[in-house]
């Protein structure tokens, strides 16, 4: 991974897990990063101390239980990111990572996205998990799961 400058990993709900093992590869590579997790209520999130270990953790949740309150594309860090990050890693639910892939591709911020379609076969043969990227369908299972947001035809 080159990264010049400092990454920010972004996780909500079951997307928090994933970033973990990321921040750790990161960490290990000496890149620079903070973390952005967010969930419903604080009971909802984990990993935050272990995250800790590798840069500065911000939290949203949106009953305001822990960290910020409301959700985690609205959280304070992400105000200035143009100055601070240049790169970002996503993980969690769809219209959160549209969300942040907009801010991303506004920003002109490189960002990859961990997509978590239904997948059914593992294999690409079912065709379940198919996404629409700019080279045509692709399966996330075998393709992905991690996308850059420049080759998704999601509507940034």
């Amino acid at each position: 991974t080159d990264i010049s400058g400092k990454a920010l990993l972004v996780g909500g709900g079951c997307g928090i897990a994933p970033l973990f093992f990321l921040a750790k590869y990161l960490n290990d590579k000496k890149i620079k990063m903070d973390i952005l997790i967010g969930a419903g209520k604080k009971s909802d999130i984990s990993l935050i101390n272990e995250m800790k270990k590798f840069g500065e953790v911000f939290v949203s949740t949106e009953d305001g239980s822990e960290g910020e309150k409301g959700l985690i594309t609205e959280n304070s860090v992400l105000k200035d990111i143009v100055s601070k990050y240049t790169k970002i890693f996503c993980c969690g639910p769809e219209p959160m990572m549209k969300a942040i892939a907009a801010i991303a591709k506004k920003n002109k911020i490189d960002c990859e996205v961990s997509l978590e379609n239904t997948m059914a076969c593992g294999i690409g043969a079912c065709l379940c998990c198919v996404t629409e990227t700019v080279d045509g369908h692709k399966c996330v299972c075998t393709d992905g799961p991690v996308f850059n947001i420049k080759s998704l035809k999601w509507q940034t």
